[in-house]
């Protein structure tokens, strides 16, 4: 279904961006850790004896030269990032720190300046996956591209949202940026403590600085772009729909736990990231399909409440795109069971083929008879004979669907079919089914045929 492969194709853009900007980030971790490494090179050779530092001698009071590279250093920071200023130290308690709690401030100031950078980029970051989940959404509900716009009020619902054990993306930054400056500086002076000479000391700090930093960034990338891409999917149905279930991740790498929600349906306005709606755990990659109960109640209640030409466009959009499967009975009208395909014939639309039922729904003959009037009433009869027995099938434009040439020979006319294929990555519940149905006449039969791509030929 369009819809599923359009969710496939979003997260293979978000694995995409989010491994560009993790690699853009640890090339900065990189580079601020050689700044410090600098420095702390600096006070080796300034204050040890033998690639030695006797703890002692660092108790006493910093020199002035080192107290005023710190206040540069703290200058410097207020000035690109003046909106974190607030996270530093009060300036006048720079002048009571001893020489080893002046290189444990700088260690602090370089982790402030990382999270500074994770804070900003993440959060820039974060906001173009939420317009593009929203913008795919409102697309897929038959409304323009520009329905909302990068300065909605929608990206406030999503973005910065504390949906994670009461905290926001941003709070998790600054608790890991807080937590890791603390690992950083006790390594520091058990270091010292221990008499480490440089490069054992520099060893220890550099892994802790550099691994710790980019994997607590790319878990919270990752998990914090499921969570954006899985809400701002769902903003454009929370007015007009009830009900969604968990949709687990096409790698086929679904742990137990999103296993089992998968199984239950849940009231849209219940939905709760990390306990029934993605991101259910750290790395987790699971999105969501809307579940309508009874389409026809649905159309009616969308009527009265917008109007009609309204609902059409938007049931059409949706019929269109996949997001009305018309094989599960909870979600759909009655349908009618027309036979059964030959998987053989139709490999050539899919090898993914998981039923060789095919149906058609009363919406489906509907607009067939409002379209092509009385073609339905006329030929229906000839459904099985043309869907089990194609002289042609022709590439569609549309995923997982095929367009079917049949000329039957005792009417002396032809006819074109549309048939959805059902694939293991649509409901198991799900049939092959007729979307649309005409009968054409040679000019079009002959169009069709010389123009489009030709995947199947009776023999």
């Amino acid at each position: 279904m369009y819809w599923s492969e359009r969710q496939k194709q979003l997260f293979a853009q978000l694995e995409k961006d989010e491994k560009q900007l993790n690699k853009r980030l640890i090339a900065y971790y990189k580079l601020e850790y050689s700044k410090l490494d600098k420095e702390i090179a600096a006070f080796y050779q300034k204050y040890g004896v033998n690639d030695i530092i006797e703890y002692r001698s660092l108790m006493e009071a910093l020199s002035d030269e080192d107290r005023i590279l710190l206040i540069e250093q703290m200058d410097e920071f207020a000035k690109q990032y003046p909106q974190y200023s607030h996270l530093m130290p009060v300036r006048k308690n720079i002048y009571k720190l001893n020489r080893l709690e002046g290189l444990q401030q700088s260690v602090v100031m370089h982790q402030l300046k990382i999270g500074a950078v994770n804070d900003s980029t993440v959060s820039e970051y974060l906001k173009k996956q939420a317009l593009r989940g929203v913008t795919a959404a409102v697309e897929a509900m038959g409304f323009g591209k520009e329905f909302y716009s990068e300065n909605s009020g929608i990206l406030k619902n999503i973005v910065g949202v504390p949906w994670c054990n009461g905290k926001n993306f941003s709070e998790r930054i600054w608790d890991n940026t807080n937590k890791l400056a603390y690992y950083l500086t006790t390594d520091i002076s058990q270091g010292f403590a221990r008499g480490e000479n440089y490069q054992k000391l520099t060893k220890q700090l550099r892994e802790r600085f550099l691994n710790v930093n980019a994997k607590d960034a790319y878990r919270l990338i990752y998990t914090e772009g499921t969570y954006v891409m899985a809400e701002g999917t769902m903003q454009p149905f929370t007015e007009d729909f009830e009900k969604y279930r968990v949709s687990t991740a096409a790698d086929g790498n679904v742990c137990p736990l999103c296993s089992d929600l998968s199984h239950s349906v849940f009231y849209i306005k219940d939905r709760a990231a990390g306990v029934n709606f993605p991101p259910l755990h750290p790395w987790c990659r699971c999105t969501f399909e809307i579940v309508v109960d009874d389409w026809d109640e649905w159309i009616e209640n969308y009527e009265a409440k917008y109007n009609k030409q309204q609902a059409q466009k938007v049931l059409k959009s949706f019929g269109e795109n996949g997001m009305i499967n018309a094989n599960n009975s909870k979600e759909v009208s009655d349908v009618q069971y027309i036979g059964k395909i030959k998987k053989n014939i139709y490999k050539c639309v899919s090898s993914d083929i998981i039923t060789d039922e095919i149906i058609i729904t009363e919406k489906q003959i509907e607009h067939i008879k409002h379209r092509h009037p009385n073609d339905y009433e006329r030929f229906s009869m000839y459904f099985e004979e043309i869907v089990s027995e194609p002289d042609y099938i022709i590439e569609a434009n549309k995923p997982n669907s095929a367009l079917v040439l049949k000329e039957i020979q005792s009417e002396d006319e032809k006819f074109k079919t549309v048939v959805r294929i059902a694939t293991s990555g649509d409901n198991p519940d799900f049939k092959n089914s007729i979307i649309t149905f005409m009968k054409i006449d040679d000019k079009e039969w002959n169009r069709i045929i010389r123009n489009k791509k030709i995947l199947y030929k009776s023999e």
